[in-house]
């Protein structure tokens, strides 16, 4: 069980936050990445942070365009 809690400890700092997207915090993250996961687990999580980076986007859109439709009527 200590085992699965430092998994999880590790998983979690190794995921990437999106908003700190220097190129250094990017550089580490994936280190840290490499190395706590396998290739297919890295290739599933790094296609979950570009479709939540991109989903993200989007709603940020979404969300000006409200805004701006509420401004001008």
């Amino acid at each position: 069980m200590a085992s699965n809690v430092s998994n999880l400890q590790f998983s979690n700092s190794a995921v990437l936050d999106p908003h700190l997207t220097t190129a250094a915090t990017l550089a580490t993250s994936l280190e840290k990445m490499k190395t706590l996961y396998q290739a297919d687990q890295q290739a599933k999580l790094l296609n979950l942070q570009a479709e939540t980076e991109t989903l993200l986007h989007r709603l940020q859109e979404l969300k000006q365009q409200r805004t701006e439709e509420m401004a001008h009527p």
